[in-house]
């Protein structure tokens, strides 16, 4: 039997508040996160519905269900959102005088080749593809390979590639179009001498065609995310690979 409905949104704040005060601070704080966190990524999808509906006025509302899957979602990702500290391997690649020319060779000698994930999946990380991950053409999106596109951000970021595929367990899955992707996601602290932010996450995606059930994932992209809430965003459209039988 489910609980009575409220009848307002003052009053479920005001049920949340009268709950709140018998709660110890830090299991107050955790509990909120992950609360939080379901708020923040069902607006997510709520926005996600409402640009699928193309301009027709339709009041946009989330199913039991859909909640449901966010609420473990959410649930899977702080279980298995470890810190990894970045030791030397990590921050080989970082400093003033790590070049494109270095990052290249780099994924030519560390990066390439096959890998495995923690589930058994295996991805083919390939030179010719694969290093367009590093290039970006800002005006029209698409990866050339020019050196006035080369990302210095990801370049250094090489050695988090393979790192996050074998250790972390924040892994997720989606259907694609005619793709299947595996998302992976690790978080890392940052060197001193970066210039971004001391903490950001690193995304890996590998993808391969539906109905093969045989061949490898190949790695299409790797990028960091700084703003955690671009994390939950994006994390919206995907299910938690434990959740999966076959991928």
């Amino acid at each position: 039997m489910l609980p009575n409905n409220f009848n307002s949104q003052e009053e479920i704040l005001h049920k949340l508040r009268e709950i709140a005060k018998v709660h110890d601070f830090s299991n107050l704080q955790t509990i909120a996160h992950i609360f939080y966190d379901v708020i923040k990524i069902s607006y997510y999808a709520l926005v996600r519905k409402t640009e699928g509906l193309k301009g027709r006025v339709v009041k946009v509302t989330l199913k039991r269900n859909e909640i449901t899957r966010l609420v473990k979602l959410i649930d899977y990702h702080h279980v298995n959102d470890n810190l990894f500290p970045p030791d030397h391997e990590l921050v080989q690649c970082f400093g003033p005088n790590y070049n494109e020319g270095d990052a290249l060779k780099f994924f030519e000698n560390f990066v390439e080749g096959p890998i495995e994930d923690r589930f058994g999946n295996k991805i083919s990380i390939s030179l010719d593809d694969g290093v367009k991950f590093m290039y970006k053409n800002k005006e029209n999106g698409r990866h050339e390979l020019k050196s006035e596109f080369y990302i210095p951000s990801r370049g250094k970021r090489l050695p988090w590639i393979r790192h996050t595929v074998k250790k972390t367990t924040n892994i997720y899955f989606r259907r694609d179009k005619d793709d299947r992707e595996l998302m992976y996601i690790s978080k890392y602290e940052l060197p001193q001498y970066d210039d971004q932010n001391n903490k950001c996450y690193w995304v890996v995606i590998a993808k391969k065609y539906y109905k093969d059930t045989v061949g490898p994932y190949k790695f299409k992209t790797a990028f960091p995310v700084f703003k955690y809430n671009s994390l939950l965003k994006r994390m919206e459209r995907y299910q938690p690979i434990n959740c999966l039988k076959n991928i």
